[in-house]
């Protein structure tokens, strides 16, 4: 037994070391060297000097304070209280007055929400004290209009939110896992179709089952590591793109467009090989998604106005493309600028796409 587990652990390790020498010989395997090689090999075939320019850094989520909206309870005396014995909600108030009610999750806050709601109402049918259905029916009425505030925090209070857009763990991969992306897609918009309501209107959103939602969001921070590619693939295209704007400045690749020299053709070749064949297909993949998840996320942070200012301003920077400085912007217009580089380049010797 002993020495088959030790067969297996050999073999398992040996897999291991294989599979990080593969990918330490192939460029293309991260994103960060995919990046930092089509910049080198750039400058090859254009006969000027790599400059890697530093990577901006990705703005973090606003601290958990700054996105919380304080839900005031509800204040009921103890003569109160006591006057709802034989009624649920009795229960449901002490439960949240106890030392582990004040340490609540923000789902479990909203789930109590809920009961409460629940249980106040059928406890109007069993009051005989007028003044005390009077101040039930109050709470029943300010209670209803703080769902939408739980709702808010159960999504952009929790910790889970904050892994899920950390930017601890890197860049998204260059192949990501495309069904973890469809699931993640399909929790947001479920989430969103939930909270897209009118003011005064309760969510219907059932947040005891989104135990799997949240250990996503941990276990899977794809939103953040999306982030993180963005700004990587900005400051590179930016730097492939210097160089390339400088050869047009400087002496032609092709003197005459019906004359196309070896260096040339070793541009082309470069250009199919890399740009098309490896740069291009990771970039559609940021921008797939950035549809499925920073899109969603963004109008998430919007929903009734927005529930925290600094909430709405992260949005308008991070997730967001409305703003001259967003990260999204950026993105959009390095992309845009590189392509024109290279049209024009490539033009220069009758190569572009379709002439």
């Amino acid at each position: 037994m002993c020495r088959r587990y030790t067969l297996y652990l050999t073999n398992a390790l040996g897999a291991l070391a294989a599979a990080l020498l593969l990918t330490a010989c192939d460029p293309f395997a991260a994103p960060e060297s995919l990046f930092d090689e089509y910049v080198e090999r750039a400058a090859r075939v254009l006969d000027g000097k790599a400059r890697l320019s530093p990577v901006p850094v990705v703005e973090p989520l606003p601290r958990r304070r700054e996105r919380v909206v304080d839900i005031p309870p509800v204040n009921l005396s103890l003569l109160d209280f006591l006057s709802l014995y034989g009624c649920e909600l009795q229960h449901v108030v002490g439960e949240r007055n106890s030392i582990m009610g004040r340490v609540m999750h923000p789902a479990s806050v909203y789930d109590y929400e809920l009961r409460f709601l629940r249980a106040a109402e059928a406890c109007l049918g069993m009051i005989d004290n007028d003044e005390l259905a009077a101040r039930l029916r109050e709470a029943v009425g300010t209670k209803r209009g703080q769902l939408v505030d739980a709702a808010w925090n159960a999504v952009w209070a929790t910790t889970e939110i904050e892994d899920f857009l950390t930017r601890s763990r890197g860049p998204l991969a260059v192949a990501p896992d495309r069904d973890m992306a469809a699931t993640l897609a399909a929790d947001l918009q479920a989430l969103t179709a939930a909270l897209a309501v009118p003011d005064g209107e309760p969510p219907e959103l059932d947040f005891r089952g989104f135990d799997d939602v949240y250990q996503r969001w941990q276990s899977r921070p794809m939103a953040g590591q999306a982030l993180r590619a963005a700004a990587l693939a900005s400051a590179r295209l930016d730097d492939a793109s210097a160089l390339i704007e400088a050869r047009l400045e400087g002496r032609p690749v092709c003197p005459r467009p019906d004359v196309q020299p070896r260096a040339a053709e070793n541009m082309r070749g470069m250009f199919l090989s890399v740009y098309v064949g490896r740069v291009q297909p990771y970039l559609a993949q940021i921008q797939r998604v950035r549809r499925e998840l920073i899109e969603p996320l963004d109008a998430l942070a919007r929903l009734g106005g927005g529930r925290r200012e600094a909430v709405v301003a992260y949005a308008d920077r991070v997730l967001g493309d409305d703003t001259p400085d967003s990260l999204w912007r950026r993105f959009d217009a390095s992309v845009a600028r590189h392509t024109r580089a290279w049209q024009e380049l490539l033009g220069q010797c009758g190569m572009r796409p379709g002439q």
